[in-house]
């Protein structure tokens, strides 16, 4: 395929669909290490799924969830960016 093909019959459409993959993807790791996580906690006993709940994030937790949110945003939204904007941001 060329640079220009794209997959659903248009370009935007396939910037769409690329977002949406991303997104889902995202959702489904952190429902899935978030359901693990309680589990683990209530099991051991440790933290309770409301004192997650609970906790606001200061200092290097803070800083690791914004980066990380910075990192997520780029990742699902910079999908509608053209490819070498793409490329050039994952790098």
């Amino acid at each position: 395929m060329s640079k220009t093909d794209n997959y659903l019959g248009s370009t935007r459409l396939d910037d769409i669909a690329r977002m949406v993959t991303e997104l889902a993807s995202e959702v489904w790791i952190l429902r899935d290490r978030n359901m693990v996580l309680e589990h683990l906690l209530a099991e051991k006993g440790a933290v309770s799924p409301e004192e997650i709940e609970e906790l606001r994030p200061d200092g290097e937790l803070l800083e690791r969830i914004q980066d990380e949110r910075a990192a997520f945003v780029r990742r699902v939204f910079g999908a509608v960016l053209d490819q070498e904007e793409r490329i050039s941001g994952a790098l």
